[in-house]
Parts: C-alpha cells; structure tokens; sequence
C-alpha cells in the first residue's frame, strides 16, 4: 500500500520546499540523496536522472494527463478481467469461502487512490470540468465487475477518503452543470451512490457534505436550494424525503420541518423521522414526546415505520423518566415490527417480573391476529438494508412467537406448536422446536442457568445464538449483544420462576415433556448424522450429552450411559461424528 500522505499534501509540501530551495541547494539535496542509493540501484538512480532531462514534455501540474492515466488504467483493468479465467483456474479455489471480493485485482487499489488523489487537486485548483469527468470515469470503473464477481469498490479504498471523493464529484457536478439541470442530474448522482453510501457510513450522501468542502457557499445557494426543494417535493421515495428535509432544514429550520410535517406527514412519514431528529439536537424531548405520540395515533396501524417513531417516543420518555409512555412506546414498536429485540425492550420496559408473563400473552395474542404489511417506501427505492428494514418485519415469526410462549410460561402452547414438526428443516440449523427442546432441558434440570453442566449450556447457548444469527436484520455485533440479552433475561426468569413456583411442573407433565425431549433428540440425531449433515454434527454430539447430563442431573445414570452407547454404536463407522461426540463428553 502507498503512503498514507494524501497526494495532495506531499506535492504541495514538495512545492514549497522547492520554492524555498536555490539551484545550488536543489544540486546538493541531489548529491546527497545520489550518497544513500545503494550500490544495486545506483544504474537505475543515474537513468532516472538522464530520462527526466531528456524528456520533450514535462508535467507541469499533478493533474496534465489525468484521464489518459484513467484510460491506461481502464485498459489494464479490462485486459485483467478478460483472463479472469486463468486467475480462478490457479488461485479461485483459495478465495472460494473468502468475502474478499477484490480476489485478482488488488494490484489496480494503490493506482486508482492515486488517480482519485490527482482528481481531487485538480478539484482544487477550479478544474471542475476536468475533475467531473475523471471522477464519473473513476466511478465507472469501481462499476466494472468480473463473471466471478470479483471487482473493487469504493470501500476497498481503505487509504481514501471516500466520503470527501464522493463530495467532491457532487460538487464538481454543481459547479459544471447549468442551473436549470442541476436539481435533476444531482438527484440521479446521488441516488447512484446512495447503497454504497449507507454500507460505509450508515446514511445516504447529503448536500451538506458537498457544501463544506469549501468556506465559500455554493454558487447561487438560494436560489438552487428553492429549485432543490420544488424537484423533491414532487418525487416519491425515502431518499427524496431525506434531502427534502435537509434542504427544508437549511433554509427554513426545525420550524420548516415542522411545516413539512404538518401538510406530508401522513403521506410521508419519514419525515417525522428527521423532525424529531432537529428537535432532540436542540434538547426538545418533551415535544418529541407529545409529537410522536400524536403521529402513532394518526398513521396506519399497519405501516412498520410507526416502530421507529415509536423509538423516538421512548428514547424522550426515557430522558425525561416517564415509566408509562416509555412502556407505551415499546408496545407500540413490537406491534408496529414483531421482532426479538422489540419483545425483550418491551420485557424489560415492564416494571415487574411478574407483570412480564402477562405481557407476553398480549404479544402471543396480536401476532396471531391476522394483519396486512404496507411497505413505508415505494418499489422505486433503492435496496438499502436501513430502508428495508423499515418496511418489513422479520422473518423468524415461529421462532419469535415460541420465545413469547416461553416468556409467558405457557409451555403446553410452545410445545404443542413444535411438537409435530420435523426435526431438521431444510437450510435451518436450529428452529422454533430446538428453541421450545432446549428450554425444556433446561427447565427439567432442576439448575439455574449459571449451574447448567456444559454440554446442555452449551446447547441453550447455541441454540439462541443460531437462530439470532439467521435473522438478516441483525448484523454480526448486534448478533451477539442480543445472544447476552436473551440469555441474562432467561436466566433472570428461570430464577424467578423456580423461586415463585410459577415455572413447577407437575410431575405427570415433567415426565411427558422429558419423554418428547429424548425422543425428539434422538431424531434430530439421527436426521444430522444420517444425512451426513458434517458441518452441524458436533451439534449432534453435543444435543447427545446434553440429555445424558440431564438424565443424571434427575438420578438416572444407567439411563444416560445407554443414552450415549447407544447413539455411539449406531454411527460408530462415522468417524467425523465420534470425534465430536469424544469432545463433547471431554467438555467442561
């Protein structure tokens, strides 16, 4: 990788040295650098000196010849592409499982920052013309994509400031553009960017981070801004509300956005979303209280971005200790988008443990409710996860509502609704049944959750990690918070239970529910390690010991070492299978 010095800077700063330099000092910086070469270099030290005299024309800025370098670039770029072939036929199979997307051309990532870097100084010195055209050809390069799939995005640009090139091309495209044009070609540029934008920074681009490129204003700032406004008022999608806001916002304040909100609201609720934003900047949470409370009473019930006005709602009620309206935002987020992390903020919102039983059974009771699913955003938005995910609720519905039965100790329910179904299904690890089984082990053990033995922890701690980790809402970060909060919430409420008797199993009930256990485990065996599903059979091997530890937990050792001879003889000759099996009994 090049130096991480902008090239800016290190020809500016070269710039200034050499102004401050005679001929004669330039003569002995060259002698004394002529003294460092190395003897194996010394040839080439002396050819570059006779090449750089001897050549007819000399670049008189970092920028002269700029888009023929481009074009030499997008040559060599295309030529590597047309052989991709050969590249994969040698070296694909090591980047088979890699998420390197890059794979043959890494060498074209240094190359293209220095071209993005030489753009940038001819931006700098007024060549918005030339900066322009470089900057759209730049882009269509990173566009360009092998039949593998490999190519370089802006993200691999890792010594660039991408957001800063991205600005600049806006900008250089505001400067060139006739004013009449400049609302038009601007949205269509921005909306090309605007995936690429939320995956590395989490927003869309903003005429803001175009504006600040430079102290002095846009040329005809009021003006554009006017025109700016009338063209998204009259589109029809989330990223439009977004700039509209921000333009509405610039010219008008809180008190414009306000406006906006009272006459666009209802037909585009995204803009409360900006609206409450400005006003929690300026500390007023008692308004977003009252305002958002206002628009989940006036907005559709089926719209799935009521869940994120009614975070707002909540955030304010948390600032100002208001216990009720903070219980009434998370009832309103989870009916808005049933989700787990919405469940468990309403769990938690509750102020009893033993008023949270109950408010399960009312989420148990409205996701059962049949219900439609508008989408907040037009077919026309671009497929951003941010966006998305205001539009649709999550996917893992079985698995959500057997947490809920769960939580609400109503096991007959969460176990009949699993108890038929098939043990593995197809591309799920784990499901609603190997929820509804591990909570029973867990619950027939007798232990609290931090005394569990370690191969039955092991399989309640997995089995709410993998079904977390199949719902695509969730990236890997959040994955894993919300693996530790649903675990510390069972816990607390398997301790709650145990001590207020509300979890008792009567002994008729305990014995049914360990017969399916044991009989429900050993198909799930049976289906992983016959099918030779290899990548989950140390799940196998672990399920295997987990009923052997539960078995002796409840006195019945002879019971548990049948248990693991049994499945130990019945796949002896899978030998992959036995070593998991041996680890999971070596496990502590």
């Amino acid at each position: 990788m090049f130096d991480n010095m902008p090239l800016k800077t290190f020809l500016e700063s070269v710039e200034r040295q050499l102004a401050e330099c005679s001929a004669e000092e330039l003569r002995d910086v060259l002698r004394k650098m002529a003294r460092q070469v190395p003897p194996a270099e010394r040839r080439a030290f002396l050819k570059q000196i006779h090449d750089s005299r001897a050549a007819t024309v000399v670049p008189q800025t970092a920028w002269e010849g700029l888009l023929d370098a481009i074009d030499d670039l997008e040559a060599r770029l295309e030529k590597a592409m047309k052989s991709a072939d050969e590249w994969m036929d040698r070296f694909g199979w090591e980047y088979e499982y890699e998420e390197d997307a890059v794979g043959p051309y890494q060498e074209f990532i240094e190359p293209l920052a220095l071209l993005f870097e030489r753009t940038a100084l001819a931006f700098d010195h007024g060549e918005f013309a030339l900066a322009r055209q470089a900057y759209r050809r730049l882009f269509s390069l990173l566009d360009q994509e092998d039949d593998y799939g490999y190519h370089i995005s802006l993200g691999d640009l890792t010594d660039l400031d991408q957001k800063d090139a991205v600005a600049r091309y806006l900008r250089a495209i505001y400067q060139t553009e006739p004013p009449d044009r400049r609302p038009r070609v601007l949205y269509e540029e921005m909306r090309r960017f605007a995936l690429a934008y939320r995956q590395l920074y989490g927003d869309a681009p903003l005429l803001k981070d175009f504006i600040q490129l430079s102290p002095d204003p846009l040329p005809d700032q009021e003006a554009f801004l006017r025109q700016w406004s009338a063209f998204l008022r009259r589109q029809n999608n989330l990223l439009a509300d977004t700039w509209l806001c921000e333009a509405v916002r610039m010219v008008e304040g809180t008190a414009g956005l306000e406006r906006l909100v009272r006459s666009k609201g209802h037909q585009r609720p995204h803009i409360y979303l900006d609206w409450f934003t400005a006003l929690e900047e300026e500390g007023q949470y008692a308004q977003v209280l009252t305002e958002a409370r206002l628009a989940l009473q006036s907005l559709p019930d089926d719209l799935p971005i009521r869940a994120v006005i009614a975070d707002y709602l909540c955030a304010a009620a948390s600032i100002l200790g208001d216990q009720e309206s903070l219980l009434e935002g998370r009832w309103q987020a989870f009916v808005a988008m049933p989700e787990l992390s919405r469940l468990l903020d309403l769990w938690e919102a509750v102020p009893s443990m033993e008023q949270r039983p109950h408010w399960m059974q009312r989420t148990i009771q409205n996701m059962q409710q049949p219900r439609s699913r508008k989408a907040t955003l037009p077919p026309d938005d671009p497929p951003i996860p941010t966006l998305v995910y205001l539009k649709q609720p999550s996917p893992l519905f079985n698995e959500l509502l057997a947490h809920a039965r769960l939580l609400a100790g109503d096991l007959a329910a969460a176990h009949q609704a699993v108890a038929r179904k098939p043990v593995l299904e197809e591309g799920n690890a784990v499901n609603a049944q190997t929820l509804v089984l591990a909570w029973l082990l867990v619950l027939l053990s007798g232990r609290e959750r931090k005394d569990l033995p370690p191969n039955l922890e092991h399989f309640w701690r997995r089995t709410l990690q993998e079904i977390i980790v199949d719902d695509w809402m969730y990236d890997q970060h959040i994955q894993h918070e919300l693996t530790q909060r649903t675990d510390h919430i069972y816990a607390d409420y398997l301790a709650w239970g145990r001590a207020s008797g509300f979890l008792h199993l009567e002994a008729a009930d305990a014995e049914a529910y360990l017969a399916w256990c044991l009989d429900t485990a050993r198909k799930r065996i049976e289906a992983i390690v016959s099918n030779q599903h290899r990548g989950i059979y140390d799940e196998a091997a672990n399920l295997t010991v987990a009923c052997a530890e539960l078995l002796r937990l409840r006195g019945d050792d002879r019971a548990a070492d049948e248990l693991v001879a049994h499945i130990r003889e019945r796949f002896h000759r899978y030998r992959a299978f036995q070593r998991e099996l041996r680890s999971a009994l070596a496990r502590k």
